[in-house]
């Protein structure tokens, strides 16, 4: 995945409450078979009118579809944002939409750790500053900030972990073959030290 250290962009208000990863991404999309890459029914129910990718034109109500946000990379979300099942397809469909930030009051907590693992940072923000966020936005990651306009600039929390995976464009699984070599030779010193524990490995 591309690394994550600036962003730059409008942000798409998707600000209701309680969407869950079966919105994200329909179930019937997933396990059937369809005409279109998956990310192409993200927000199915919402995006197209009668709920149907395949035979529905976009809505032009929705916001995924006003031309004022077309390649927005930054997404602010209401409450609760990607609760229901553990589906990784949704933040997935969402990374594949372009969006690399999401910004919102609260998250799905599994849907929250799967987010970094294809390289979305979702943000946690008080709902009223959320909802007062409009225009175009700039996220660090380094400084961890959110800046909106010229003077105002929101500081947000992030794991050291998560913030490191970002910055250089891996997920938790890159970052420990990065230390492969140390962790061979650490196997090594411990077959000599404790054979033991290695002889069901043999």
């Amino acid at each position: 995945m591309e690394p994550l250290r600036v962003v730059r962009s409008v942000a798409v208000p998707v600000l209701m409450a309680n969407v869950d990863t079966d919105v994200i991404t329909p179930m019937r999309r997933i396990v059937g078979r369809s005409e279109h890459p998956l990310h192409h029914y993200a927000f199915e129910a919402l995006r197209y009118l009668g709920g149907d990718g395949d035979t529905g034109r976009p809505d032009p109500a929705f916001p995924l579809n006003d031309p004022r946000y077309a390649g927005a990379s930054i997404m602010l979300t209401g409450p609760n944002f990607g609760c229901g099942s553990s589906r990784e397809t949704a933040p997935a469909a969402i990374a594949a939409l372009g969006f690399r930030v999401l910004i919102g009051p609260s998250f799905g907590d599994i849907f929250f750790n799967n987010c970094f693992q294809q390289g979305v940072l979702p943000i946690t923000l008080d709902e009223a500053v959320v909802e007062g966020l409009t225009g175009e936005l700039t996220v660090e990651v380094e400084t961890q900030t959110v800046t909106a306009g010229s003077t105002t600039v929101i500081s947000f929390e992030l794991n050291p972990l998560r913030k490191a995976c970002l910055l250089e464009g891996t997920d938790m699984i890159g970052m420990s073959l990065g230390y492969a070599d140390r962790i061979g030779a650490w196997q090594d010193r411990d077959r000599v030290a404790r054979p033991w524990a290695w002889e069901t490995l043999a």
